[in-house]
């Protein structure tokens, strides 16, 4: 029996992630119905498109000497559409946003796993968004805090124990030097981080009842360990037999840059939102 699961891992993987997607419309749209207007129709296809032009714009980062990791932006515009227009359209504009990008940038069949992981960015942000956290900016701001402490204290800590990664070139030992040097790195982001969510609450106050800092913070932080550390390495172990321990060091170091460019670029654009009045018509 594990034989036969191991040889249709993929195929396993490809029904699990069908199942996983329909729940998830069935339990969105049963709870946030679908309203179709002309405003949000449009604010759905040009941020789908968005994100689809993005997705051939990402960039790889050399790491440990060689391209390691992809960094792009098609996840934004996603995020964006569950927080503007809620659950409902996330699922939708993910699935959709995901047919359109195996059409613009063809990678050989399409995998449901990736589906899911479009409908995941799209519709973690609007649920959190959608049930705003019953708590003061404040308790809000030191969950996330407390949250950014504990990212980044386990990428230190899980770097220190890992002697090679697999990147492009194939496996590459880490030096001594490469851990000292993400180790610095990353505590001054997260410093640098915590610095900055605090002084956006306070100078952006007026706007806290509209756009919670700690709310799109804690958005990106659950996206990026949901989708990028827990979800896409057990896509690529059953495409491609990449061992998880592998490249999981490589994708905690890229979740650590990510994290603060999306927490600082999407709240201005969410700001931006704001002043347009979008955020307060969402519902």
């Amino acid at each position: 029996m594990s034989d036969f699961f191991q040889a249709n891992s993929a195929l396993i993987l490809q029904i699990l992630s069908v199942i996983a997607i329909a729940g998830i419309g069935f339990f969105t749209f049963k709870i946030d119905p679908l309203h179709l207007t002309t405003k949000k129709l449009a604010i759905a296809a040009m941020l789908i498109v968005l994100s689809v032009v993005l997705q051939l714009f990402s960039l790889m980062v050399p790491l440990f000497g060689f391209p390691s990791f992809r960094i792009g932006f098609s996840q934004l515009p996603l995020m964006m559409i569950g927080v503007l227009l809620g659950p409902s359209w996330a699922v939708l504009s993910g699935i959709i946003q995901d047919f359109l990008g195996l059409i613009v940038t063809p990678t050989g069949y399409p995998f449901f796993g990736f589906t899911l992981n479009k409908v995941v960015i799209a519709f973690l942000p609007a649920l959190i968004f959608s049930k705003k956290l019953k708590m003061s900016s404040k308790h809000l701001n030191w969950i996330v805090q407390a949250t950014l402490v504990l990212f980044f204290a386990g990428t230190i800590a899980y770097l220190w124990q890992t002697q090679s990664v697999f990147v492009s070139e194939g496996e590459v030992e880490i030096s001594l030097m490469n851990k000292v040097v993400i180790s610095l790195l990353s505590a001054a982001m997260m410093i640098g981080l915590m610095f900055m969510i605090h002084w956006i609450s306070q100078k952006y106050q007026r706007y806290e009842h509209i756009v919670p800092i700690g709310l799109w913070a804690l958005s990106v932080i659950l996206v990026e360990i949901v989708v990028q550390l827990v979800l896409t390495p057990i896509w690529l172990v059953a495409m491609y037999g990449i061992p998880v321990w592998l490249s999981f060091l490589v994708r905690v170091v890229k979740a650590a840059v990510m994290v603060p460019v999306l927490i600082v670029i999407g709240y201005g654009i969410l700001l931006l939102f704001g002043r347009m009045n979008l955020m307060s018509k969402r519902k």
